[in-house]
């Protein structure tokens, strides 16, 4: 079944193939350095959270008992967690990350040099969605390919949204997903 979609995706996917990494890697994405001294990318605030909402948390995040959920004591703060543990929100939870990260997630994150728990609750949901559609498609969710279709901007200290870039015209019609 070949429908007009299809050949924007082939399309795309072969403009893909062609970009030049070169170009991508001079490509801004991330704030400029002498912005980032003057702006913590951590906020100070404490958790609001309750002994009761561990269970609720390992059933949302999907940990099938594989990690431990700890919450974190009153004077600790998100951006510096205990040794051996990482940071995460409900909000995050509640649009789509599940335990383990997919791997692509891991990756992306490692390639542009944020913590997955910098990212903003939609981009969860839209990157899983977006991996449903290249896995469709037989594109590969390595990070190059990634970088090409999404754009990152920077929601606040710490925190980056990622959604679509819109010139790749088999994106354009998605609709935006909220909660």
């Amino acid at each position: 079944m070949s429908s007009l979609s299809d050949s924007q995706v082939s399309s795309t996917a072969a403009s893909i193939e062609g970009a030049s990494p070169r170009r991508q890697a001079g490509e801004p994405w991330l704030p400029e350095p002498e912005e980032l001294p003057n702006t913590p990318w951590y906020e100070e605030k404490s958790s609001n959270l309750k002994l009761s909402d561990v269970a609720i948390i390992k059933e949302k995040g999907g940990t099938m008992g594989k990690f431990e959920v700890v919450l974190p004591h009153p004077d600790e703060r998100a951006h510096r967690p205990p040794l051996g543990f990482h940071t995460f929100y409900m909000n995050q939870i509640d649009m789509g990350l599940r335990f383990p990260i997919p791997r692509f997630i891991v990756a992306l994150c490692h390639h542009i040099k944020i913590s997955p728990s910098q990212l903003a609750p939609n981009s969860y949901r839209f990157l899983l969605a977006l991996a449903v559609l290249l896995s469709y498609h037989k594109i590969p969710l390595i990070p190059y390919v990634l970088m090409q279709l999404v754009q990152i901007k920077r929601l606040g200290p710490g925190k980056f949204y990622l959604s679509h870039k819109w010139d790749h015209s088999f994106m354009s019609p998605c609709v935006t997903i909220s909660k």
